[in-house]
């Protein structure tokens, strides 16, 4: 099989002939780069040898540096903390001056390039759109700050609101423009939304199905027009709400942290395993930053024998890849995969 046909059987809930893999984000890239005495992002997964390819995009947008397209603050490193600032509608309740915010056109996004940096990828495998959509509530915490977005939502503040209908709006037009671009190019879409954390949700079920579902929703449907799959990134537990996730057409869920209570391998597979794809599932917190190669090679087993029973299982990372993570981890991961065979 190709690298594209073992994804699309596992996305189909067929065995394919080894379990398909992939990297979710690599985030110290120039360290990987040399570890593995490579040039680029694209070796580090060639060296690895993933599945699936998907691009880069923040060097295509438009924006000033150390601001989001957004005009908030790009500093990720400090979280949503005080230290970070640079929310520029923090304590803004009229909905006349939210309205009159200089909100992102889709302009700031340079399609064509993306759809040369998806060109540049072999077909044979399986690749992945993106261009880093994160749907609503990263949004609007980047625009007001943490507290007065939860707060806002739970409240249904106007000023919340009127945010989240200009940050909707852009979304739904900034994917049909990377469709329009680069479809025919690509199996999936990738696109993503933290809403919980490692112990259940930020807001109560009722507040997500009332906000960020319906932004999802729209979303998801747009990407199946173009008859795209939806990969959605999602961190934490958030059993509440998989099941909506599921009816609005989530395909592929990462990151799958199965090392948090409510994410248990065995629970997921039973109740969720023939409507979604997993992917993720070894543990970038514990077992591959702190264990040795053979811990990682026995997760990869260990993880593969639930979540890859009958396919829809895709092997990685259940998050970033960092300097903290051992080369020879990273790659036991990945050359344990090649044993992992449906027949």
């Amino acid at each position: 099989m190709t690298e594209r046909e073992r994804v699309l059987a596992a996305v189909a809930h067929k065995e394919p002939d080894i379990c398909p893999c992939s990297v979710n984000k690599i985030d110290d890239k120039e360290f990987f780069m040399q570890a593995y005495g490579v040039d680029s992002v694209d070796g580090i997964r060639a060296h690895l040898t993933c599945d699936v390819r998907k691009n880069e995009y923040r060097e295509h947008f438009r924006c000033e540096p150390g601001l989001s397209i957004w005009g908030a603050s790009d500093d990720w490193d400090a979280g949503y903390s005080v230290a970070r600032g640079g929310y520029p509608l923090a304590g803004v309740e009229n909905v006349h001056e939210v309205d009159a915010y200089p909100w992102p056109g889709t302009d700031v996004i340079d399609y064509a390039a993306i759809r040369r940096d998806i060109e540049a990828f072999d077909s044979r495998f399986s690749r992945v759109l993106s261009i880093g959509s994160l749907l609503s509530l990263h949004t609007l915490m980047d625009m007001f700050g943490m507290e007065d977005t939860l707060v806002g939502l739970h409240l249904d503040e106007p000023a919340i609101l009127a945010a989240l209908a200009h940050i909707t709006e852009f979304h739904c037009a900034s994917v049909k423009c990377a469709l329009e671009a680069c479809s025919d190019l690509c199996d999936f879409m990738w696109v993503g939304e933290d809403f919980a954390t490692q112990r259940g949700m930020m807001m109560s079920p009722e507040v997500w199905r009332r906000h960020l579902k319906p932004v999802y929703a729209r979303v998801f449907s747009i990407i199946k027009s173009y008859g795209l799959g939806v990969w959605f990134h999602s961190c934490g537990t958030f059993r509440p709400v998989m099941g909506d996730l599921i009816d609005i057409g989530m395909d592929v869920w990462e990151t799958v942290q199965a090392h948090l209570e409510g994410n248990e391998p065995e629970v997921l597979k039973a109740e969720y395993g023939k409507h979604i794809t997993f992917y993720g599932g070894v543990s970038s917190q514990s077992t591959l930053p702190f264990g040795t190669p053979e811990d990682v090679r026995k997760e990869v087993r260990e993880r593969f024998r639930v979540l890859g029973k009958g396919g829809g299982y895709i092997i990685g990372g259940d998050h970033s890849f960092q300097k903290n993570m051992p080369p020879e981890n990273i790659f036991a991961l990945f050359d344990e995969v090649k044993k992992c065979a449906y027949n």
